[in-house]
Formats: structure tokens, C-alpha cells, sequence
């Protein structure tokens, strides 16, 4: 049975001074039968670990993107590769700012100029990529579970709900292996529908960003629901706070990982 492999390319954590890192995600996955890129962060810094780790992202299958958030996708711009299937939700190209900074926070580049580098695939649906491999599309958001931080408005000031917030799901014959971004949708919301997707129920390992800040009823749920499934590991990154990533370790003990750039996980 041939593990799945994370290369962590960006992440806000750095494993040393080797390798640079920057506010984002970017994985680097290899399964036994396919190579991809999972995000691309915010400017070059997932290239030049890339770089340092050996990897020639030249031979990467496809690339999937969470959602279209500055720092998931601006790296884009920087990828010169020949020309690979890009798989997006069609919303990733909406307007969004930041709350905080009261800055634009979506796509530095438009679709025209993405579909010139890439075979562009826009899937609000779930889309089967390759044997046992899935973009998840558009996430089901069931009312018993929580979204995500909602820290963005749309052009109208409203809050914007990252309806383009998504995944990508591996059918191994351990169980399921999920992969988030930020977890917009909520990381129980995508979990089930990876469920759905793949008619699977069983479920291994979560990878991801959960956008967890504090110790409250979202991440007492996400934690509750992780055991009721019986996940196996748990890679948290990026977007989870300090004290949400102890809590993770006191109730999963070695079961849950905060990832590191430059650093490869087996799973």
C-alpha cells in the first residue's frame, strides 16, 4: 500500500531558513498513479522551494485551486509550465475585498489570460480528474454544519461568501484523503461532499487550511466531527490560530500534524 506524499511548497510556517515562506498554501502531491499542484500562494516563494526540494514542476499532471483568494492563486502568474489542465470554480473570478485591510483580494490575473496558459476547467460541479481523484466543485452546505470565516465583502459591501471555496478528495484504500485550502465552506461541509462525490464514507486524513481562529462552537464541531468519523491524520496549515492547532494536539495527540514549508508528509 504506497502512501500518498505532501510536499509543502507555502505555508505561513517555515521548517528553517532553507526555504522562504509567505502568508498562503501550496502543496506539492504525488499518489501512486498522479502528480499535481494543490494552490499556488501568493507570488514565486512555492517555485523557488519547489526548487530547493528537487521537485520539476514541469511534470505535474494538473493543478487544482481551493478558491480564488490572493494567496491560494496569485502564484499562478509565475507558474511557466507547459500547458496544464486547471481545474477552478467558475466564481474564482469574482470580486472580493478584505475586511481588514480594505483591499482587492482576489485573482491578479483574468480568465483570458489564464486560459492562454493553462487548459482552463471550470467546474462548479464535482469533476472526476483522474482514477479516484476529484475536484470537489461547489460545496453542499448543510444547515447543521458551520462555514467557514467569512473575512471578505463582495462589490456591494456585502459579506462574500466564497461559494467558490472548494476541494479536492483521493480514494485510497485506507479511506478517504481530503484536501482543503481555507475551508470556506466548512471543513464538515467538504468532508461530506467528498463523501457524496466518491460514495465513500470512510475518511483518513484531512489535509488543509480549516480557518479556525478561536477555541468556540466552529471548532469544537470540526474537532467532534473528526472523531465521529474516526479521521486517522490530520495535516493542519495556514489558516488555523496557535491555540486552535494546541487544542488539535491535546484531543488527537500524534494523529494531528501542524505542516511546515520544506517539510514532506507521509500519508
Amino acid at each position: 500500500m504506497e502512501d500518498i506524499k505532501i510536499y509543502v511548497l507555502n505555508d505561513n510556517k517555515c521548517y528553517n531558513e532553507k526555504f522562504e515562506c509567505e502568508h498562503g498554501l501550496s502543496f506539492y502531491i504525488e499518489t501512486k498513479d498522479s502528480k499535481f499542484l494543490f494552490d499556488s500562494g501568493e507570488t514565486s516563494v512555492f517555485l523557488n522551494n519547489a526548487e530547493k526540494m528537487n521537485i520539476d514542476l514541469n511534470e505535474i499532471d494538473f493543478i487544482a485551486i481551493s478558491h480564488g483568494d490572493y494567496d491560494h492563486a496569485n502564484g499562478l502568474k509565475y507558474l511557466n509550465v507547459d500547458k496544464k489542465d486547471l481545474y477552478m470554480h467558475p466564481d474564482c473570478f469574482l470580486y472580493r475585498k478584505s475586511k481588514r485591510t480594505l483591499k482587492f483580494d482576489g485573482l491578479n490575473q483574468t480568465k483570458e489570460e489564464l486560459q492562454e496558459k493553462f487548459n482552463l476547467k471550470e467546474c462548479k460541479m464535482a469533476t472526476k480528474i483522474k482514477d479516484k481523484i476529484y475536484f470537489l466543485g461547489q460545496i453542499e452546505r448543510q444547515e447543521k454544519f458551520f462555514i467557514g470565516g467569512l473575512p471578505m465583502t463582495n462589490e456591494q459591501g456585502e459579506d462574500y461568501l466564497h461559494y467558490d471555496d472548494s476541494g479536492v478528495a483521493i480514494d485510497t484504500e485506507k479511506g478517504l484523503v481530503v484536501i482543503t485550502g481555507c475551508s470556506h465552506s466548512g471543513l464538515c461541509n467538504i468532508v461530506e461532499t467528498a463523501k457524496k462525490v466518491t460514495g465513500k464514507s470512510e475518511v483518513y486524513a484531512v489535509v488543509g487550511g480549516f480557518h479556525l481562529k478561536e477555541i468556540d462552537e466552529k471548532t469544537n464541531e470540526v474537532i467532534n466531527y473528526l472523531k465521529e468519523n474516526s479521521v486517522q491524520k490530520i495535516l493542519i496549515a495556514h489558516c488555523v490560530s496557535t491555540v486552535v492547532c494546541e487544542r488539535f494536539f491535546e484531543e488527537f495527540k500524534d494523529k494531528a500534524t501542524r505542516v511546515e514549508t520544506g517539510k514532506v508528509y507521509n500519508i
